[in-house]
């Protein structure tokens, strides 16, 4: 009996080592993956606070500044005089006016055109293949080297536009449109629209792609006319796409700052001057670095509010892309 009891206690022994190895083995396991997560993300982590994180709240610290170059004697916390700045002062007010003019009728005419656009492209019809593809070489083309040749082709000495016109009679001499207020401010949009409706179109077009054809069969079948097989079909099936373009139109308009500075750099008279162009200026030319950077929040601020008045309103997160 004593050698079993002994085997008995050898291995009790055992089993309770083997216990303690595994209830060890499994601690180590689950702290491992306690911090295995917080280890493997670091690298990432600290890449995105060095360049997005600290220039953001570094952004922050001197809006609240008076940081500028050309005095920097008088530099120093002003607290919230910048921010009061950005809707107070004349000159930014206007800018702001102007730069809502510009996104209201961008918006509008680029959804417009981009969707009738991409219907005139889903119709079979020859050279429709190569109509899809000119209709992106816009979009192709380099902001700058757009805002180029439009401000050529509007040359008050040997644009085209002035000789197409003088030719048809329509003005006795070349006009200079550069300078002009409004006719300024439509050769920007004209510039914009250009470059920004081919991405539109061809979102417009893939979303076009997907509906099915047997319902527009059907609805001819029950005699409904093209505007409501249109409204009743067309628009709703591809409503998300539109409410997407919508957002993202929105937000290129009010950051438009490439054609301005090579179209028109923001005049006559800061007509064209657009809340971008306008901060860029304050900051490289005025070289007042606190009010820029207020208003550069400023616009980062707008810009999130609008996402949100887009989502919350037209309840785009519950819109729900079909697929064939």
């Amino acid at each position: 009996m004593a050698p079993d009891g002994k085997s008995s206690r050898q291995s009790s022994q055992e089993n309770t080592r083997k216990e303690i190895f595994r209830r060890k083995r499994a601690t180590g396991t689950r702290l491992g993956e306690k911090y295995f997560i917080p280890i493997s993300l670091a690298p990432a982590l600290a890449f995105i606070f060095l360049f997005t994180l600290y220039p953001l709240l570094f952004a922050v610290y001197v809006s609240f500044q008076k940081l500028d170059l050309r005095r920097p004697n008088l530099s120093g916390f002003i607290g919230a005089d910048n921010y009061v700045d950005v809707f107070t002062r004349p000159e930014i007010q206007s800018s702001w006016a102007q730069t809502f003019i510009f996104a209201v009728m961008a918006v509008g005419i680029v959804v417009t055109l981009s969707l009738a656009f991409a219907i005139l492209l889903n119709q079979t019809f020859r050279g429709s293949g190569c109509m899809q593809v000119l209709v992106l070489v816009p979009w192709a083309i380099p902001y700058v080297v757009s805002g180029t040749i439009w401000k050529w082709i509007f040359d008050p000495n040997f644009g085209l536009a002035n000789e197409l016109l003088f030719r048809a009679g329509l003005i006795d001499t070349y006009q200079p449109f550069i300078v002009q207020q409004w006719p300024a401010m439509f050769i920007l949009l004209l510039a914009y629209v250009w470059v920004e409706t081919p991405l539109p179109t061809l979102l417009f077009f893939a979303a076009l792609q997907s509906v099915p054809q047997e319902l527009y069969e059907q609805a001819k079948i029950d005699g409904a006319s093209a505007w409501h097989r249109f409204r009743k079909i067309t628009f709703k099936w591809i409503r998300p796409i539109f409410f997407i373009i919508l957002v993202y139109e929105t937000l290129m308009d009010i950051r438009a700052f490439d054609l301005v500075f090579v179209v028109t750099a923001g005049g006559p008279a800061d007509f064209t001057a657009l809340i971008s162009f306008f901060t860029y200026r304050e900051a490289f030319v005025n070289l007042n670095f606190g009010r820029a950077t207020a208003l550069s929040l400023t616009l980062v601020a707008i810009s999130m509010l609008l996402i949100y008045l887009y989502y919350r309103f037209l309840k785009v997160g519950r819109l729900r892309l079909r697929i064939r």
